[in-house]
Order: structure tokens, then sequence, then C-alpha cells
């Protein structure tokens, strides 16, 4: 393989993570409150970068555990991630954990303490995930990838081989696309 440089894949960074950072930022900067698109684009942005780094297993879920701090939740980091990303992309609400028979509900806030707690409420015992930390952790992660990419080839050849999946189109779709480029001028 031809050698690659920083510059060669500046610009898919540019329209991948680095969209991903400026989006989080600018949410986060912006108190918006916009706590379930800040999770989504949490949980979407550890699946990319795990791709980005060549992952093939546990892709979304080995970069959110690393965003989670030591302990119990390590133990929990494969099943949070899954209630935070495959809930907010699915469903656009969490799923709920479900432990002895119990629905435990998970509170996303981007403005409240820092860190991770369980709390009890009028819905009874749920887990407050203080979205705003994992957010600005996942944010350092993608510019330290962003400094490994300007430094290692390897690195930025596992970065270009890693791209985007196709949605591949069938014979009477194909013909659709073909005839909106046709009547588009192209």
């Amino acid at each position: 393989m031809a050698q690659v440089s920083f510059a060669d894949i500046k610009g898919e960074f540019d329209e991948t993570l680095a969209y991903i950072r400026q989006d989080i930022k600018w949410l986060l900067d912006h108190n918006s409150g916009l706590n379930y698109t800040i999770g989504l684009l949490v949980g979407c942005g550890c699946e990319m970068l795990a791709d980005c780094r060549g992952s093939t297993k546990a892709r979304g879920e080995i970069v959110f555990g690393e965003l989670l701090p030591s302990g119990e939740l390590q133990v929990l980091a494969n099943r949070l991630y899954g209630a935070l990303r495959d809930g907010l992309a699915h469903g656009f609400d969490t799923k709920h954990l479900f432990v002895d028979g119990t629905e435990h509900q998970i509170h996303l806030d981007s403005r409240g303490p820092q860190g991770i707690a369980i709390v009890n409420n009028s819905r009874g015992i749920g887990l407050r995930i203080c979205i705003r930390s994992l957010a600005e952790a996942l944010c350092a992660k993608i510019t330290d990838f962003e400094t490994l990419l300007q430094q290692d080839e390897e690195t930025r050849k596992r970065f270009q081989k890693a791209h985007q999946r196709t949605a591949d189109l069938n014979r009477e779709e194909a013909a659709a696309w073909r005839a909106m480029v046709r009547l588009a001028g192209y």
C-alpha cells in the first residue's frame, strides 16, 4: 500500500469524527440541554472512533467503556452502551435496565452534577448519567486520535480503510437514481 499522509485523509477525518466533535462542543457550549441528541452523538461517535481505529468486535462498546470511570460501571459498560446508543437511535429514548424483575430508567443530564449516580425519584431507582462528562471525554479521545493520525502512518492507513459502508441499490432503485440524475441535468 502506498504511503498515506495526514493531508490524504484530513478531509475524511473532518467530515466524520471532527463533525461529531464540533457538534458535541456546540451543543455543550450553548448549554443546549439537548441531552438525548448529545447522547446519540456520543453513541455514534464511540462507534465511529472504534471503526476508525480498526476495531472489528464490540466496536462502540470498547470506546464507551474507556469513557467510564473504573469499578462497577465497567462491568455494565456494554449494556449501558446498548441502552443508550440503540435506545436513542431506534426509539429516541434510552432503554431501561431490567434488574430482578424491575425496570430502571436511565436519565441523561447535561447541566447537573458531573458523573454517573444511582438516583431515586418519582419513577423509582434509576441511573443518572451526566452526558456532558461523557461527551467531553469522547471529544478528548477524538482529539487524541487526530494527533495520532498526524504522527502515525499505520493509523492513517487503518483510518483510510475504515470507510462508511455503502447502501447498495438494487436494479429498480439504480434505475430510479439514474433517472433522477438525468432530470437534474447531469
